[in-house]
């Protein structure tokens, strides 16, 4: 299984407040990506809480699991990342209202379970095509589903960055959890919507598949957003199956 990951400023950003994390674990690859909110410092700070307290929980509890307890970890984590960010918030008054979006996972050999929070998102890609395995967070999926909107009307909604849901901006969250099946040849991607605003998913599927590995389809989907002027700063994880394991941290 191959790993990489890349996080840069988006063009009108004075600062990436995106943070992302990748952990290689004896059953496979445990990752995360979090985009903060909240002001300056605030953002920053609340993605790189999040994805530490993250990863550092599920790491633990993983080691431990034997792969049945998969989804629990995955929600106490982000459980535990809430409530850090949020008591340290209810301490700070300068960083009253700080939060972050979540999406992580953990890939074992048959299969990636996924957790999310916001509107970071999760994809499988294959030869297949492309599935968008997380559900957005959001104001405008919420009018999607209502049939107020169709998706392309969302992409260009002037409310599109609006998120329901966010970590550490309440006493408590609720996590969504999603599984999907993974075989040789599986890309997952997880990323943040700098990214998808700016490169569609039938894109983000053609570019994925052309790389000849994960740190190539990483720099090639975030250097197509920044070429498209994405109003956000972009992040991008790929994990490759059926290919030999490789650490990344940039």
């Amino acid at each position: 299984m191959e790993s990489y990951g890349l996080s840069e400023q988006g063009p009108y950003r004075a600062e990436n407040q995106d943070t992302f994390r990748i952990s290689p674990e004896g059953i496979g690859v445990l990752a995360v990506v979090c985009d903060g909110m909240g002001g300056a410092a605030g953002g920053r700070l609340a993605s790189d809480m999040a994805a530490e307290s993250f990863t550092s929980f599920s790491s633990i509890s993983l080691e431990l699991s034997d792969g049945s307890e998969d989804e629990d970890i995955l929600r106490l984590a982000v459980t535990a990342a809430n409530r850090k960010i949020y008591e340290f918030a209810y301490d700070n008054e300068e960083y009253a209202g700080m939060g972050t979006t979540l999406v992580g996972g953990v890939f074992r050999p048959d299969r990636a379970l996924l957790v999310n929070v916001g509107d970071s998102r999760a994809y499988r890609i294959s030869r297949d095509g492309i599935t968008r395995l997380t559900k957005d967070h959001s104001l405008v999926q919420q009018m999607v589903d209502a049939g107020e909107l169709t998706y392309e009307q969302a992409r260009r909604h002037p409310r599109r960055n609006i998120i329901t849901r966010a970590v550490g901006t309440e006493p408590f969250v609720t996590s969504d959890i999603f599984e999907a099946p993974a075989r040789e040849g599986d890309i997952f991607l997880l990323c943040s919507d700098g990214l998808t605003g700016a490169v569609e998913d039938p894109e983000l599927h053609r570019l994925t598949l052309a790389a000849p590995d994960a740190e190539s389809a990483c720099r090639a989907l975030i250097d197509t957003a920044l070429a498209r002027g994405t109003r956000d700063n972009a992040t991008a994880v790929v994990i490759i199956y059926g290919k030999e394991s490789a650490d990344n941290a940039e």
